[in-house]
């Protein structure tokens, strides 16, 4: 077209241009058969667009936000963003500050050099699984432990392995055992002896950065990845103090109010996970930008917003809005809004979250599947309303009971609030690994899914039905 004269290029766009308002009313006409929404509905839901889910994913999955860690800067800027979202489409803030619920958690640093000493010499610290939650000053024997070693052995200061050969699976399951299994028997630190190419490497952190000092029962000692060595005998070791200090973290929270004086006083909650896993150690790619995980959520979370707010009327009911930190750690940042509401749970009628939305199985594109669909009747309740606009919700063969305390929902149903995730998409190979990026997610599907999502929750929001949970009979089935 760029050859064109210009008087060529006009006559075709004067030829096309009849036809092409042909194929917009073409397409216009077959969406409104396909949704079967009210008017005021359908011109809220062009809010949720592909345009608009590019441009807030691109950003949420970005480089520049380091993977998001809790807690990290990049986890910052992010929280930063969605606060200005919220405000954007007009939403109030819930949170005890603003939009923020703002609360302190405990981080742990090892020193950058001298981390530690064997026999006076510096020994290479290629990485670090964890950093422990006790300021432990120890110097005394390594102790090397390989297959043979009893299980019941008790240790006095470090315990040395060789790092196993293992797929991401183990490293993940049965080696942390074995690292908790260390540190309930006494071990105040734990050396891993690995090569240059291991696997561990690309899962550790990338520097000695502060990190979240886990809670109890997790692994809490320092776990360092270090350079292969000969630890026999009586060799000394030692290592530096931890650095301890304090960093904030916020869930974000917007509401909007309802339209009925009594109904307002009940909530649906919206929710995903804002928070990832940070970065990698190692060259190359070490971010993990964690776009299906779980940005999509909160681009959805984000999307909704813009939809609700656009509604000409407020629906019966209030709707909030939030983004959790510290899923990732144990669904830290749901655990604490659960324990310190800023709504009442009583008045919380269910819990939408929202995890995994841009990258379907085969045969799944433009349909969404809910946990612990026996649980409670909400699945069915969302798939009245989905299909309006095109979208199947349902029941997971494998996923729906195996992933129903996987999420932040669950931080909710502890409380006795019904709550399930929504996902649309699989456990791909890319889960939890700099792989994950945006270009990869299939966004005509992850936002076909939203606008169901949003014609599946109205139903609730406007107070024309209530989620209920299932008897105890239904559940054992």
């Amino acid at each position: 077209m760029r050859n064109l004269s210009p008087d060529s290029y006009f006559s075709v766009i004067a030829w096309l241009l009849p036809l092409g308002m042909l194929f917009l009313g073409v397409e216009h006409c077959v969406a409104q058969e396909q949704t079967g929404l009210p008017d005021v509905v359908a011109e809220a839901m062009k809010q949720i667009n592909e345009k608009r889910v590019r441009t807030t994913i691109s950003f949420l999955a970005s480089d520049e936000l380091g993977g998001r860690d809790t807690p990290s800067q990049g986890l910052n800027i992010a929280s930063a963003y969605v606060a200005s979202r919220f405000r954007g489409a007009g939403l109030e803030p819930l949170g005890s500050d603003d939009f923020f619920q703002r609360t302190e958690v405990a981080t742990s640093q090892l020193p950058a050099t001298g981390t530690v000493l064997v026999e006076g010499e510096p020994l290479e610290v290629l990485g670090v699984l964890g950093a422990g939650g006790e300021d432990v000053d120890w110097t005394g024997k390594v102790t090397p432990i390989n297959d043979q070693t009893p299980r019941n052995q008790q240790f006095d200061a470090a315990v040395s392995l060789v790092a196993p050969s293992f797929d991401k699976q183990r490293a993940s399951r049965s080696f942390q055992f074995q690292l908790m299994r260390l540190q309930q028997n006494g071990a105040k630190a734990i050396l891993i002896q690995v090569e240059p190419d291991h696997p561990l490497i690309a899962q550790a952190t990338q520097s000695l950065r502060p990190r979240l000092v886990r809670v109890r029962g997790s692994l809490n000692l320092p776990v360092l990845l270090v350079e292969p060595n000969d630890f026999e005998g009586e060799t000394k070791i030692q290592m530096a103090k931890q650095k301890f200090g304090k960093s904030e973290v916020k869930n974000v929270i917007g509401i909007l109010k309802g339209s009925d004086p009594e109904l307002s006083k009940e909530a649906i909650v919206i929710t995903a996970h804002l928070d990832h896993i940070g970065q990698f150690s190692g060259v190359g790619d070490t971010i993990n930008n964690g776009a299906d995980d779980d940005a999509t959520g909160v681009t959805a979370v984000l999307a909704l917003a813009d939809a609700y707010t656009q509604l000409p009327t407020a629906p019966k009911r209030s709707v909030i809005f939030m983004t959790f930190w510290g899923e990732e750690k144990g669904l830290l940042g749901s655990k604490y809004y659960a324990d310190n509401p800023e709504w009442p749970l009583t008045k919380t009628v269910a819990n939408i979250n929202l995890e995994m939305l841009g990258r379907p199985e085969p045969g799944a594109s433009g349909k969404a599947w809910m946990t612990g669909w026996d649980q409670s009747d909400l699945g069915s309740l969302m798939a009245d309303g989905a299909k309006d606009a095109g979208v199947l919700v349902f029941e997971h063969p494998k996923f729906s009971a195996m992933l129903y305390n996987a999420s932040d929902n669950a931080s909710f149903v502890r409380k006795g609030v019904i709550g399930h995730s929504f996902s649309a998409g699989s456990l791909h190979d890319d889960y939890h690994q700099p792989s994950d990026e945006w270009e990869k997610l299939q966004l005509d599907h992850m936002t076909k899914v939203i606008q169901g999502l949003f014609a599946g929750s109205l139903p609730i929001a406007n107070g024309e039905v209530t989620p209920k949970a299932a008897t105890k009979s239904r559940r054992q089935r």
